[in-house]
Parts: C-alpha cells; sequence; structure tokens
C-alpha cells in the first residue's frame, strides 16, 4: 500500500515525495512533489503496475521512450497506428 512520503520517481523532475493520500474506493489518488515546485498526480494502481511518467523505480527518459517507441511499432503492426495495410 502507497501511503504518504513514499519515495517516487518522474521521469523528468527526478526523486520526490507522496505527499498526500486521497482515499477512494477503487483507486487511490496520490499528489506527489518534486523539486522545484513541481508535481503530479497518479492513481495508485497507475503507480503500482508502472504506467504514467511517475514510477516506484528510477527510469530515465530515454529507456521510457524507446519502450514507447516498441509499443507504437506494434500498434502500427497490428493496424492501429494507421500506417502500411497489405490489403491496400
Amino acid at each position: 500500500m502507497i501511503k504518504q512520503n513514499t519515495i517516487v520517481y518522474h521521469e523528468v523532475y527526478g526523486k520526490g515525495r507522496v505527499l498526500n493520500v486521497k482515499y477512494r474506493e477503487g483507486s487511490n489518488l496520490l499528489f506527489c512533489s518534486f523539486k522545484k515546485g513541481k508535481y503530479g498526480f497518479i492513481t495508485d494502481r497507475q503507480l503500482m503496475e508502472g504506467e504514467g511518467q511517475i514510477t516506484l523505480k528510477p527510469v530515465s527518459p530515454t529507456a521510457r521512450r524507446k519502450e514507447m517507441s516498441f509499443e507504437e511499432a506494434l500498434q502500427g503492426l497490428m493496424g492501429g497506428g494507421g500506417g502500411y495495410s497489405p490489403m491496400k
């Protein structure tokens, strides 16, 4: 369970902390603060699954871009990218 003062990481802002938890049925909303007055919101479910820019482990922006590029390539192959279609 994620609670106040849990350390989190943002791919752009770096290391931060959970400042407040809004407890809700299904998925709690987390308010996270980073250096230089930067902040972000994420649900505990998204944080645990590693979705979004805020994570529990440090992630470099280049690694995230490579991951996204792979997902975009798969979408293109499956017909979701609007690219090449062999049926034309």
